[in-house]
């Protein structure tokens, strides 16, 4: 069982070796403390104990650390930044620590100078947006020659303003002309929503004027701010958008020049980081006058270091097993070359600590059955020279490294079941050899091509599905076993196994041997027979003969989790089918100079797609396969990650 034994240690310590004693548990990097809180509702803790946390400096530091990322966000904007196509973390040894340390308080400037710069360019912009919304409202004036702070003479009034696009202007003057003839009504200008308009008219019927056009759902405009005509006020601000405009290219180019500050940064904000989770570890430790007291978990084989840190502090400490209701955090460990699977197991959920963790298990099944759904040796090649490339090239960490490394693997086997099925890109080589070079080169499969015999890898798929069902059933028994359920193992897979091989040699035994089906016949009916027994021996009464039919009905539920190992005939089929079709395609042109050209171009396209479309199913059915038929057999999910008290970075790595 690759699931760590994990210790609960209890520790009480003197104040003065509080400091020192967190740093070396976080360098340690292998002890979860968990939160104390709930013991200062008990009686004996809540009198002399109190949380050991100052919220103040969580707050401060917290602020530091958004002001390092905004910083960090603002040279990404305007800074001339490669990324990667994986961002990982920089290698910095322990021994520069020192330096970085010396170097916190440049940094904290560059941070306050960045987002000073940031806040320039952020307040042209608002000036510049302003410009622009007085541009917008000026251009359907421009024709309108009065300066903008007239609004009339001694004896004259002079209003500006607009009228929805439906009204009809010219009847409108007439009707001003008709009540008032002393009004000189203008449409200045018109868009797609409304008319600009502008009346001269005695001081005295201004008020009967303005009255008149608000029937016909007149708005008068102002301008307030501005003088001189609209002409004179576009080239103004066009002049000050230019300078504005100048100034935010200047600011961002500053920026950018500053895109060297990015590392130190980086630094700067994974430092604070590291005294904030240090921090905050301090809500979970209680504390007296002179005294702490922490708890936790630590995986079994640490206990001896901790021992060694703890003592180094003058600490009392105990360690002792877990309790049987207690939830235990749960850390995976399997072989390297398993590892990379552990994705799959996270993706679902972790075994509880009292479970299994089947990893190194399925890894092989995982791998296969994705390779059997892909089965295209070409398609294989490119996934796993990629990933590898991908491997070497960045020091990948945590879920992106076990993903990457799981489509290498599964690359390699998608080589190997192309190679057994004779899929190399399709059958690219004998359409390419045959219409350019007028002679057919046949590249044959190591076993045998599934588009002509689809039935030998239904079978094939089928009997994968029962023993990967199968194991499945072993592990729920041998769980049972290890609790001490011996009977249960026996009545719940035991019987379940003669049923169903019987019914496999009953039904199909007779190809390989003539006894077979008698024998699975035999087998089938003892099987049967046990589990309709048995399968109610914890009901009462009636129960009994109810739960026992109920299990005989599970029969249906088995036969549809072998059928479903049917998919990878499907996807299998589907990846060569496909790829056929695209060959085919690309050779419609003929050959030549332009068909070659044009078979280049569709492989290439058709190719991709295919390899994209078909790897994302193989990737979904294989994780499908592991969640639903194999950990339905015997899965207990619903573990927590161990997450040790150590230094979370994001920017760096520190290399001891």
């Amino acid at each position: 069982m690759s699931i760590i034994n994990m210790q609960r240690v209890a520790v009480i310590g003197l104040d003065t070796e509080k400091e020192k004693l967190m740093n070396q548990l976080m360098d340690f990097g292998a002890v979860e403390l968990t939160d104390q809180s709930g013991k200062l509702s008990e009686e004996i803790w809540a009198g002399s104990t109190s949380i050991d946390e100052d919220r103040e400096k969580v707050t401060a530091l917290e602020a530091k650390i958004n002001r390092a990322e905004q910083a960090l966000e603002v040279i990404e904007k305007y800074g001339d930044i490669k990324h990667p196509l994986f961002k990982t973390r920089r290698t910095v040894k322990k021994t520069q620590m020192g330096q970085i340390l010396a170097e916190e308080e440049t940094n904290e400037k560059n941070v306050d100078y960045l987002l000073g710069q940031s806040d320039r360019i952020h307040s042209l912009n608002e000036k510049l947006n302003k410009l622009n919304q007085d541009t917008a409202s000026l251009n359907p004036w421009v024709n309108y020659d009065l300066p903008l702070e007239t609004t009339g003479t001694e004896t004259t009034a002079i209003f500006m303003g607009v009228l929805p696009v439906g009204t009809d202007t010219a009847q409108l003057a007439a009707s001003l002309e008709e009540e008032i003839e002393t009004v000189l009504f203008k449409v200045v200008g018109s868009d797609k929503d409304m008319f600009y308009t502008a009346a001269l008219t005695p001081e005295e019927r201004q008020d009967d004027v303005l009255a008149l056009l608000k029937k016909s759902g007149f708005s008068q405009v102002t301008f307030k701010e501005m003088k001189g005509t609209v002409k004179e006020n576009l080239e103004r601000i066009k002049g000050e958008k230019d300078v504005l405009e100048n100034e935010i290219k200047e600011t961002a180019a500053e920026i950018a020049a500053a895109a060297g500050m990015k590392d130190g940064i980086e630094e700067y904000s994974d430092i604070l980081t590291i005294r904030l989770d240090k921090e905050k570890i301090r809500s979970k430790l209680l504390k007296t006058q002179k005294t702490f007291f922490i708890e936790g978990w630590v995986p079994k084989r640490c206990v001896e270091k901790a021992s060694e840190i703890l003592d180094e502090n003058g600490c009392f400490y105990t360690f002792r097993d877990p309790l049987e209701d207690e939830e235990v955090p749960v850390l995976l460990e399997n072989p390297s070359v398993v590892v990379p699977f552990e994705a799959v197991t996270e993706m679902y959920s972790l075994p509880a600590y009292s479970g299994f963790d089947p990893t190194r298990i399925f890894a092989l099944f995982y791998a296969v059955f994705f390779g059997m759904m892909l089965s295209d040796a070409g398609y294989g090649i490119l996934m796993a020279a990629g990933c590898w490339v991908a491997l070497k090239k960045f020091d990948l960490e945590g879920m992106t490294y076990k993903m990457v490394k799981l489509f290498f693997y599964c690359g390699i086997s998608t080589v190997i079941w192309g190679a057994l099925f004779g899929g190399w890109f399709g059958d690219i080589v004998p359409v390419f050899t045959k219409t350019f070079l007028g002679k057919e080169v046949a590249v044959s499969p190591l076993w045998f091509n599934p588009l002509d015999d689809p039935m030998k890898l239904l079978i094939l798929s089928l009997a994968l599905g029962v023993v990967h069902l199968f194991i499945g059933m072993g592990i729920k028994a041998y769980m049972q076993i290890k609790e001490g359920h011996w009977f249960d193992a026996i009545c719940d897979e035991g019987f379940w196994y003669i049923t169903i091989i019987g019914l496999i040699a009953w039904l199909g035994g007779g190809s390989i041997n003539e006894t077979l089906p008698q024998i699975g016949m035999y087998m089938s009916i003892v099987g049967g027979a046990g589990l309709l027994l048995t399968g109610g021996r914890h009901n009462k009464g009636f129960g009994k003969i109810t739960g026992g039919l109920g299990n005989i009905y599970n029969i249906t539920s088995y036969m549809s989790d072998i059928l479903s190992y049917a998919r990878l005939l499907a996807l299998g089929l589907a990846t060569g089918v496909i790829a056929q079709v695209v060959n085919t395609m690309g050779t419609l042109f003929g050959g030549g100079i332009g068909g070659l050209i044009a078979l280049t171009v569709i492989f290439l396209l058709g190719h991709t797609l295919n390899l994209a479309i078909n790897a994302l199913g193989a990737f979904i059915h294989a994780s499908r396969l592991q969640y639903v038929e194999f950990f339905g057999k015997f899965y207990e999910d619903g573990g927590e990650p161990f997450d040790p008290f150590r230094r979370k970075t994001k920017y760096i790595k520190l290399e001891d």
